[in-house]
């Protein structure tokens, strides 16, 4: 069976767990990423219906002996990665195959990541991660409780007020809220801060789920979203008494830099950026 829509590729991609979908290098190809490492990229054009898969050298061969000049070494890889990756013209590909292959894809980057990445796998998988607003009533409760936490921490509601003209959730356009069991236990959300960035606001995890790796499965997401509508950096603003918050930004790739705009002022304030 040969394919009518690339949807359908598309939605199996988007169906193995803990998928999210990114475009890093714009329209074209669409990346399908597990833990931030991509698995398949896919280039749905009328003139080059293509796709790029993760593999691995052993199965790479099989399959470019298998199909002469229909699976090829990845097209847009450098010569050193061309062995890891198989790229497969689909105007003239069996569907089953190409299923088969996407599965391995993403086993071969399942199996590259850290025990403790594997781990939480199925465990994120069971949660929903839902694209809405600000005006979300759930995002506004979440919001809610994020203040209340950021009061406990900081330990004075007089100085977190200081914050509050600035996270005003009906300046807030992109949020993501994550479901489990129907119950709303987390969200994120970006605004725009220039042409070229975004500002990554009220990221918040509820206190009964943490631990899971909800945070940066979130923060992933919503630099992907970012990335997807054009934005090439991310800046964002937390406190100097949100050590976990700043270690996980870290480890995330994002790097200090000096107090932004309303923060200037702030010295309690750490603000931070990075490269989509």
């Amino acid at each position: 069976m040969k394919f009518d829509d690339w949807q359908e590729i598309h939605d199996y991609c988007m169906a193995k767990p803990c998928a999210y979908e990114t475009r890093p290098f714009g329209e074209h190809p669409i990346c399908y990423r597990l833990a931030g490492k991509i698995f398949a990229q896919l280039t749905p054009k009328e003139d080059w219906f293509k796709v790029t898969l993760k593999t691995n050298p052993d199965a790479a061969d099989f399959y470019r002996r298998a199909y002469p000049g229909v699976v090829v070494r990845g097209y847009h890889c450098p010569p050193v990665q061309q062995p890891y990756w198989n790229t497969i013209d689909l105007d003239c590909f069996d569907k089953n195959i190409l299923f088969q292959m996407i599965d391995e894809a993403y086993d071969e980057v399942l199996k590259h990541l850290t025990k403790k990445e594997q781990r939480r796998i199925p465990d994120i998988a069971s949660y929903q991660f839902v694209k809405t607003d600000g005006e979300n009533e759930a995002f506004i409760e979440l919001c809610g409780k994020l203040d209340a936490t950021l009061n406990t921490i900081i330990g004075s509601e007089k100085q977190q007020k200081q914050y509050d003209q600035y996270n005003q959730c009906d300046s807030i356009h992109d949020t993501i809220i994550i479901y489990h069991d129907n119950k709303p236990v987390g969200c994120g959300a970006y605004k725009l801060y220039d042409e070229e960035t975004v500002e990554l606001k009220r990221i918040y995890v509820d206190e009964s789920v943490r631990g899971a790796g909800l945070g940066k499965e979130l923060v992933r997401r919503l630099e992907a979203d970012a990335r997807i509508a054009g934005f090439r950096y991310a800046v964002l603003e937390t406190g100097k008494k949100l050590t976990d918050s700043v270690r996980l930004y870290s480890r995330m790739g994002y790097k200090v830099i000096p107090n932004y705009g309303q923060y200037v002022d702030m010295p309690e304030s750490v603000c931070m950026s990075k490269k989509l």
